[in-house]
């Protein structure tokens, strides 16, 4: 059997969708209440509960052996550059929980965590998968979260006996993201004409389902001992404006405003994301990250997994239909 936290959410979504369609049993966490449950496929077996409440996971990992393997994909994204309680609740302890539970069960565990998570060299050398890690290396709430949790997994294994990996996707995309990710909320504000300029940098990107496939794939290994990067494709924030007008006909989005100025206009555009009651695309740890070192070597994940994520223009013409048809 395979357990899944964070069912509901972009990415645990897309693998528990893969591991159904090869026919395998799947239980899957889901917070209470959460209103993307909706879209879990009907042959999840679905339990509801809180990475932080022992309860919760005594009754997820109910019956669970060395034979069964738990893939947590659960977390908070914080654009937050300071500590924010329940982000790291949830992606630290929560992470700590979960490897309690396997430790006790004897369960497998897959990890994901993020490339936000490795420290970052200077521009032009590649990052792979660390042997250590450190939060005081990388920048933002969030990655410090995702080093700290990670760390916890590879201190378990190498102290504790624990069976896992750790997968190390890039920034997530594609179809079926009904979170409104940044990629995807880029596209909303693109089509509501309220983009109308870009910012100069980029990010490197990978498609989810993709991404879910290998992790769903490293889940099925014999052992479990290596860990993986999942890095796609570098594109610029304004070549993925272009993609935009050039699949929709849409007004194309010339201007380019340098990073230096965007931070300077950000108290100006939280408030105006705050008015519209919608996710803030840029912020200042947005803007740091497009302008951050994002040359990831995938090339163990490609070897070992089969992981081959498709053009990063394929996906984007895939998530502008899905939305397009979604009209959401």
């Amino acid at each position: 059997m395979f357990l899944l936290t964070g069912g509901a959410g972009f990415l645990g979504r897309k693998a528990l969708e893969s591991l159904i369609r090869h026919g395998q049993s799947v239980r899957a966490l889901v917070l209470p209440g959460d209103p993307l449950a909706i879209h879990l496929p009907k042959a999840a077996d679905k339990i509801e509960g809180d990475l932080l409440n022992p309860r919760d996971l005594a009754r997820f990992f109910e019956g669970v052996t060395a034979q069964d393997t738990v893939i947590h994909c659960a977390s908070i994204i914080t654009m937050s550059m300071s500590p924010v309680d329940l982000v790291t609740r949830v992606n630290v302890e929560g992470t700590k929980n979960i490897i309690e539970q396997c430790l006790k069960t004897g369960a497998r565990l897959v990890h994901v965590a993020s490339v936000h998570a490795i420290p970052e060299l200077p521009h032009g050398q590649v990052m792979a998968e660390p042997e250590t890690l450190d939060e005081e290396q990388v920048v933002g709430w969030y990655a410090k979260t995702k080093a700290m949790a990670a760390k916890v997994v590879l201190e378990a294994r190498a102290r504790q006996g624990l069976q896992a990996a750790i997968a190390y996707p890039a920034g997530l995309c594609g179809p079926g993201d009904y979170g409104k990710g940044n990629l995807t909320q880029l596209f909303l504000d693109y089509m509501n004409g309220a983009i109308p300029m870009g910012v100069d940098g980029g990010y490197n990107f990978a498609d989810v389902r993709d991404v879910a496939q290998a992790i769903v794939t490293l889940a099925q290994k014999e052992s479990l001992g290596e860990d993986y990067v999942l890095s796609g494709e570098y594109i610029a924030i304004m070549d993925i404006l272009k993609a935009f007008h050039d699949i929709t006909g849409k007004k194309q989005v010339r201007l380019v405003c340098p990073v230096w100025l965007a931070k300077l206009a950000l108290p100006i555009m939280k408030l105006v994301y705050s008015i519209r009651k919608v996710k803030p695309i840029f912020s200042e740890y947005s803007l740091y990250t497009v302008r951050a070192n994002s040359l990831f070597d995938s090339s163990m994940a490609r070897r070992d997994l089969g992981f081959s994520p498709r053009p990063i223009r394929q996906t984007l013409e895939d998530t502008a239909k899905w939305l397009m048809e979604q009209n959401i």
